[in-house]
């Protein structure tokens, strides 16, 4: 995942938390029941957020492996042709 990619989410989730915030707070209800529901949806959020970061760090190491398993089949093909030319 690219670093725009993960602007991208960032500002999605941060855009997210803002509008349920502001949500509540518009919403009749008592004061101490808005706190009450704003710490429950926060709670929601972080845990999303810690989910989805953890989806996005199993993904990058997953590209990183992949990057390296290719970079290392390329080194090899590049030494089998260069042994191969030495010899003809």
């Amino acid at each position: 995942m690219n670093r725009e990619t993960g602007n991208v989410l960032l500002g999605f989730l941060v855009g997210a938390v803002a509008g349920g915030v502001a949500a509540l707070l518009f919403a009749p209800s008592a004061g101490q029941e808005t706190r009450q529901k704003i710490a429950e949806g926060l709670g929601k959020a972080k845990n999303r957020v810690y989910d989805e970061y953890g989806n996005v760090k199993d993904y990058a190491k997953c590209q990183a492996d992949a990057i390296k398993e290719g970079v290392n089949q390329g080194k090899e093909a590049y030494k089998r042709a260069a042994g191969k030319e030495e010899t003809v």
